[in-house]
C-alpha cells in the first residue's frame, strides 16, 4: 500500500491516543458496573459492541439496575445520544459525496472524538485517518469492556478510586480542545446555563424536564447561542460608494 495510506493510519491512531487514556478505564468501569447491576458478561459486551456510546451506556445500566421500564431506558438513551444526530447533520456536508457503504460505518464511529477530528480538519477530511481513529477507539472500547466484565469485580468500590470522574474529565477535555474557535466562551456559558436550568427544573415543579434532557437541551442552547453570535454583519458601504456619482451633462444631438 502507498506510504500515504499508512501515514494516515498512524495520524488517526495518534489523534486517538490521548483519548484512550480516559476511554479505556471508562470501558473497564462500564463492564464492571454492568455485571454488578445484573447484566450477563455477554450482554455487557454486546451492548458495548452495538451501542458504542459511553454516557448512554452508563445511564442505561443505572436504570437497568433500578428495574426501570424498557421505555424509560430507551427514552433516556435517546435523549443522551440525540447530540449524535446533531453531529451527523454538522458533518454531512463533508461526507455527502461518499457512497452509503462508507457513510454508514462513518456515522457509526461518529463519537465525540471523531466529531472533533472532523471539525478540526474541515473542509477536507482524511477518510483513512478518520476510520483509523474510529476503529481504534471502537476496538479499545469493546476490549476494555471485556476486561471490566472479567476483572472489574476486583474493584469493590470504583468511586473510591475516583473512577466516576473519568466521564466528566473526558468531556471537559473535548470542550477545551475547541477553545480557539470563535464564540467558544459564549457557547460554553450558554450550554452551562441551559443545562443547569433543565437539570434543576423538576425541583421547581417542571417535572417533564430534568435528567437526562439537560444534556440534549444544554447542547441545543449552546448551538443556538453560537449560531446567533456567528450571524454575519451586513456589509459596510464605503462613503465613496454611497455617494452617487455626478451625472455628466447630456450632449444634445442636433438631429433631435
Amino acid at each position: 500500500m502507498p506510504h500515504s495510506f499508512w501515514s494516515s493510519v498512524r495520524r488517526g491512531a495518534a489523534y486517538g491516543l490521548p483519548v484512550l487514556t480516559a476511554l479505556a478505564p471508562l470501558a473497564v468501569l462500564f463492564g464492571a458496573l454492568a455485571v454488578g447491576r445484573g447484566m450477563s458478561p455477554f450482554e455487557a459486551t454486546v451492548m458495548s459492541a452495538t451501542v458504542f456510546a459511553g454516557a448512554a451506556q452508563f445511564v442505561a445500566i443505572d436504570l437497568w439496575g433500578h428495574s426501570a421500564p424498557l421505555w424509560s431506558i430507551l427514552v433516556s438513551v435517546l435523549a443522551i445520544n440525540f447530540r449524535h444526530l446533531l453531529y451527523s447533520a454538522a458533518v454531512t456536508p463533508v461526507i455527502r459525496h461518499l457512497p452509503w457503504r462508507i457513510k454508514i460505518p462513518a456515522f457509526f464511529v461518529l463519537i465525540d472524538p471523531a466529531f472533533a477530528f472532523i471539525q478540526e480538519n474541515k473542509p477536507r477530511l482524511d477518510l483513512v485517518a478518520y476510520f483509523s481513529l474510529g476503529i481504534s477507539l471502537y476496538i479499545a472500547w469493546v476490549t476494555a469492556t471485556v476486561f471490566g466484565v472479567l476483572f472489574g469485580q476486583l474493584l469493590s468500590d470504583p468511586e473510591a478510586y475516583a473512577l466516576d470522574m473519568l466521564m466528566p474529565i473526558y468531556f471537559l477535555a473535548l470542550v477545551v480542545s475547541f477553545r480557539h474557535r470563535p464564540n467558544w466562551g459564549l457557547t460554553v456559558v450558554a450550554t452551562f446555563v441551559v443545562s443547569s436550568l433543565v437539570y434543576k427544573a423538576p425541583e421547581w415543579g417542571v417535572t417533564f424536564l430534568g435528567p437526562p434532557w439537560h444534556i440534549t437541551l444544554g447542547g441545543l442552547g449552546g448551538m443556538i447561542a453560537a449560531a446567533i453570535a456567528a450571524r454575519p454583519d451586513p456589509p459596510e458601504v464605503s462613503e465613496a460608494a454611497a455617494t452617487p456619482a455626478p451625472m455628466s451633462p447630456r450632449i444634445m444631438d442636433p438631429a433631435e
